[in-house]
């Protein structure tokens, strides 16, 4: 991990006891999971993972509320998941987010339609390898992918297979988020596992 991811994710274990300081920290990304949930075409209906949550589960957070789909989220700190489940229980939402120790290359529930994948998660080709895997037939896998100035300090996405859709996002860490669709029609699923 390089040290931006590890200085965000210091800050996130540190400041997600704060109501005030989580408002803030998640009000950064709305637009960037509005274009996501749009770009994945998320509803009410679907089951969504969320690969490498952190401490302030924005992702988790911003999905459930803005869709009322269920959320898994995901993280391979274990300190980090803790602080994440304490975040959600205080925002009354662990009825519909669960947060659950895991690096995403191991089992995963299999029953989820949509994968929304950290831009500090890594390593990269192995999650997409783990989401086709366990995804169901025509789940969908939105990746955050780094500015290309700082794409030394995050693991990048392999070139095989491409991404089927692009959205633009104006961050300081990342410039856009590509979707991956695992069904037969693409043949995504033969070129990966």
């Amino acid at each position: 991990m390089g040290l931006i991811p590890a200085i965000v994710a210091s800050m996130e274990k540190k400041g997600a006891g704060s109501a005030l300081l989580v408002a803030l920290y998640s009000r950064i990304y709305n637009e960037v999971i509005r274009n996501e949930i749009a770009l994945a075409g998320i509803s009410t209906a679907d089951r969504v993972l969320n690969v490498g949550c952190g401490g302030i589960p924005f992702t988790a957070i911003q999905v459930a509320r803005l869709t009322g789909a269920k959320v898994c989220a995901i993280d391979r700190d274990g300190d980090a998941v803790q602080v994440a489940k304490r975040c959600i229980a205080s925002m009354k939402l662990d009825e519909q987010i669960s947060i659950v120790k895991s690096d995403g290359t191991d089992s995963l529930p299999s029953d989820f339609d949509v994968a929304i994948v950290a831009l500090q998660a890594e390593p990269k080709k192995e999650l997409l390898k783990n989401l086709i895997y366990y995804g169901g037939p025509s789940a969908r896998l939105v990746f955050r992918c780094p500015r290309q100035e700082l794409s030394h300090q995050y693991d990048l996405l392999p070139i095989d297979p491409a991404p089927c859709g692009k959205v633009i996002q104006n961050q300081v860490t990342f410039d856009c988020s590509v979707m991956y669709q695992n069904n037969e029609a693409n043949g995504i699923k033969k070129q990966i596992v």
